[in-house]
């Protein structure tokens, strides 16, 4: 209960598991993979050796050969499952199948998607991994931190890891929030929300193809969708400032062998973080996310063309958006 953060849950989960230079099989980041899972920049790729898996070129969804052959060939002490940008479920037997062939730990970073677990929207990975981490505040929609799952076997180790390994005290306000937001999850109506949750994801995707918009591995499984933005001539950081000034919340994002920089992209990132879920709170269903629909957050109907059908102006792709005055913002 006491991580402070996501991060701050892998970092313990690695320190409880591993020693600095030991090898790690993780999600490539490009392919949507977490920082924590490998990047330079962060502590897991400095202090630890780490090999990738990614997405097929032709499904967009993971390679689950890819995954066996690599951990055979690299032998790694810990294989990491669990994406930031992945909209498909997650077949967590094929990843313990892989760990259990060289005896390595499996670990479930199940932040993004662990609120659906617990509404029984999709399948829970606790059955097959050695220990799941996870955020709060996502579609769990509790307070910012992190939690973390494990084996009994590996109680002790993960809890000296958290205390005094790589935090202080508990932040007791944030534990009892979580609590409060875990007791939610034990109500009835909180199952039809996951399930309203993916619903809704479901529609919203259709109706980003249904506006020209290419979402990766042709849907999604879960709370989010990741977008292709190219056959609208645009980049994902165009889309980002564009939707900024409209009042919609998304993010650039790089899709699967992405030909743009990181700071540019060819996709963008949509769908139900916490914020938006109180929309579903309030009965919100996924007929105003499909085409047509009244309710935020459909797509926004934008090209490089000025406006639906217009001509373009002064060189600004979705001219339409940047008319809109400053001060709008979500319904």
């Amino acid at each position: 209960m006491q991580p402070y953060s996501g991060t701050s849950a892998n970092l313990a989960t690695y320190a409880a598991l591993l020693t600095p230079g030991d090898t790690v099989l993780a999600m490539s980041l490009p392919h949507g993979g977490h920082l924590t899972h490998g990047s330079r920049v962060n502590f897991s790729g400095r202090w630890f050796t780490v090999v990738s898996y990614g997405v097929r070129r032709d499904t967009e969804r993971i390679d689950y050969d890819e995954v066996h052959d690599l951990a055979v060939r690299h032998r790694p002490k810990m294989i990491v499952c669990g994406s930031t940008a992945y909209p498909r479920l997650i077949d967590f037997a094929a990843f313990r199948e892989a760990a259990d062939a060289v005896g390595a730990w499996l670990v479930v970073d199940a932040a993004h998607f662990i609120g659906l677990v617990a509404g029984g929207a999709v399948p829970s990975p606790v059955p097959y991994a050695d220990v799941v981490t996870f955020t709060t505040h996502k579609v769990l929609r509790g307070p910012r931190g992190g939690m973390i799952l494990c084996t009994e076997e590996l109680a002790g180790r993960i809890d000296k890891a958290v205390f005094p390994f790589t935090q202080g005290g508990p932040l007791m306000h944030v534990v009892a929030a979580k609590a409060v937001a875990l007791g939610e999850c034990l109500r009835p109506e909180y199952g039809s929300y996951a399930r309203r949750v993916v619903a809704n994801a479901q529609a919203l995707a259709e109706a980003l193809a249904h506006a020209g918009i290419r979402p990766v591995s042709g849907g999604t499984d879960v709370h989010l969708a990741l977008a292709d933005v190219r056959g609208l001539g645009v980049t994902g950081a165009e889309v980002e400032e564009r939707c900024d000034a409209a009042g919609i919340a998304l993010n650039r994002n790089a899709i699967p062998y992405d030909p743009q920089p990181p700071t540019v992209t060819s996709g963008i990132r949509v769908g139900y973080p916490r914020g938006d879920h109180a929309g579903d709170d309030r009965g919100g269903h996924e007929g105003d996310r499909r085409p047509g629909g009244e309710g935020r957050p459909g797509p926004p109907r934008v090209g490089r063309r000025g406006g639906p059908r217009g001509g373009r102006r002064a060189g600004k792709p979705f001219s339409r958006l940047s008319r809109l005055p400053s001060n709008v913002g979500p319904r």
